[in-house]
């Protein structure tokens, strides 16, 4: 579900911050407590896709970034669908 809002609004950078702590600490320690001495590898490290190194795992601001620029690029291609009056705000700094 946050996939389809993101597509269509300017989520606050802050917001993916909460989100990728949460997602820290899970996959570091399992659990709410996980410091940076845990952290065995820096989180940048870990969005990398797996052929540089890293674990695959999505940076959820440039995926919000993606899908709002799909958006615009559905909305001019394929105008005639109903949806394709929908608002939508690109225009916040990441």
């Amino acid at each position: 579900m946050l996939i389809y809002f993101a597509m269509t609004t300017d989520i606050p950078p802050w917001v993916f911050k909460a989100i990728d702590k949460i997602r820290q600490r899970f996959l570091w320690r399992r659990r709410k407590d996980a410091k940076g001495g845990h952290c065995l590898v820096a989180w940048g490290k870990v969005c990398h896709p797996l052929e540089l190194g890293g674990l695959g795992i999505s940076s959820l601001l440039e995926l919000s970034w993606a899908l709002r620029m799909r958006w615009l690029w559905l909305q001019k291609t394929e105008s005639n669908k109903p949806w394709a009056d929908l608002p939508i705000q690109v225009l916040a700094k990441a």
